[in-house]
């Protein structure tokens, strides 16, 4: 048995393996699975193991490296900055890009926890915004953390964004909201569907290549199969 995947079982109908971008795979089994099954499963599945990692090697690297005091926000490097004499709270300033924190230097945990509140803010807005402009009603905006999606419509028009999405570009930013606000209207990706989204989002392919390129961890299934953990149900 290959000692580089991790096996869990667990009380499932059905095995699943998954490997993720840091190149771990992981194969969860029903308990009682035996150790010949499971080898078993890592031989029929070994090219597709292979395949996985290989994808991730060839998108490794694209994002920027980050230092301890830079954030990804809005597609663009932005620096946090402690001082005393600022306006109470924390600024942003989109144009030096910069945010800027009153007193001490926040932990990282402050950091994301006050990213969450302003991704939770900012994407309701636009939410509310682009559902204005185009007459895409929808039943209530969640801004969540999900695993595998940036965003999500279900059938009660309820509309549930991934909050690291305030990491990508406006654009981007736009077109997920979008094919959730369209999803009020066609609930599956047919060819109504994509007419729909043409009309309000015309530049949507820039988007998605956008979503391709960088890698990003959190993609609905259908554009962006760039993803930080690729998975299979066996």
């Amino acid at each position: 048995m290959d000692a580089s995947v991790n096996i869990i079982r667990r009380p499932v109908k059905h095995a699943r393996l998954r490997v993720s971008e840091d190149g771990s795979t992981t194969l969860v089994v029903p308990a009682n699975f035996t150790a010949e099954e499971v080898k078993s499963v890592l031989r029929k599945k070994a090219g597709w193991i292979e395949r996985q990692h290989e994808f991730f090697r060839a998108h490794a690297g694209r994002a920027p490296r980050l230092e301890p005091d830079e954030v990804m926000l809005f597609g663009e490097v932005y620096r946090w900055v402690s001082g005393k004499n600022r306006a109470r709270g924390v600024v942003v300033d989109r144009e030096a890009k910069v945010i800027h924190t009153r007193g001490q230097t926040m932990s990282e945990r402050q950091r994301e926890r006050w990213l969450r509140h302003f991704a939770r803010e900012h994407l309701r807005q636009r939410v509310r915004q682009l559902s204005e402009k185009h007459g895409l009603r929808y039943g209530r905006c969640f801004v969540r953390s999900q695993r595998t999606r940036w965003g999500n419509c279900s059938r009660k028009g309820n509309v549930s964004l991934n909050w690291r999405l305030v990491a990508g570009p406006e654009h981007v930013i736009d077109y997920v909201v979008l094919h959730e606000l369209v999803h009020t209207l066609v609930m599956d990706h047919s060819h109504c569907f994509w007419v729909h989204l043409r009309a309000v989002c015309p530049s949507y392919a820039k988007a998605v290549e956008w979503l391709r390129r960088n890698r990003a961890p959190f993609s609905t299934r259908d554009e962006a199969k760039v993803a930080e953990q690729m998975q299979t149900e066996i």
